[in-house]
């Protein structure tokens, strides 16, 4: 099950960020490009209004989206990978971000400010989430079948008796999966018919 920050650490977090690191904001409007990969200049971004994506493009041209991102969430080219594909984040509305300097934080905090290694922890935990993400998208878009991507991705966010909790749209749903939403229904019912699922109003409940 994909773990969350706590939100009163997120307040905090958000609260103090400016008191001891060299921060920088910036609104971007829709469809515009807000980070790229850099072998150089590490960068930390925290989206503290609206939405982005981090968008694949390979050398054939093909894009994917590889992750939503929205307020609240962290990004970073600390994980981008330096090779022949082309990785970005573009916003998807109107978004702010906070671009907080890297070498800054890692480093002792000059004004030995008592929150400085709460707010790091806090920072590499939403790295640390940010990068798990990633590898979960990485991994759902290597599954062969559309049946393949349900089943991981309900895996993912299944409570302890096995129920998955629909707080979204399905069309949200199927984005993410890369799917039509069509397809995703059909999928869903087929499913039910061979006994690996049961749904009832807003749960899937996974049965083998």
């Amino acid at each position: 099950m994909l773990k969350t920050i706590d939100e009163t650490k997120l307040l905090e977090f958000k609260k103090n960020l400016s008191n001891c690191v060299n921060i920088k904001k910036k609104v971007f409007y829709n469809k515009e490009l807000i980070l790229s990969y850099s072998p150089i200049k590490k960068n930390i971004g925290f989206i503290t209004k609206g939405k982005a994506n981090i968008v694949k493009t390979d050398k054939e041209g093909n894009t994917t989206i590889m992750r939503d991102l929205k307020e609240n969430d962290i990004f970073s080219n600390l994980f981008f990978q330096d090779s022949e594909d082309e990785i970005y984040i573009i916003s998807n509305e109107e978004t702010e971000v906070i671009f907080i300097d890297y070498y800054n934080i890692i480093k002792n905090c000059t004004k030995n400010c008592p929150f400085h290694n709460n707010l790091v922890l806090t920072l590499f935990d939403l790295l640390i989430l940010d990068n798990k993400e990633q590898n979960e998208k990485i991994e759902l878009l290597s599954k062969r079948t559309v049946e393949d991507k349900i089943i991981f991705f309900l895996k993912q966010r299944m409570n302890k008796n096995n129920i998955f909790k629909v707080t979204t749209s399905y069309k949200a749903i199927s984005e993410y999966l890369f799917v039509d939403r069509s397809n995703l229904m059909r999928e869903l019912k087929k499913m039910e018919e061979k006994g690996l699922i049961e749904r009832k109003e807003k749960t899937i409940k996974i049965k083998s």
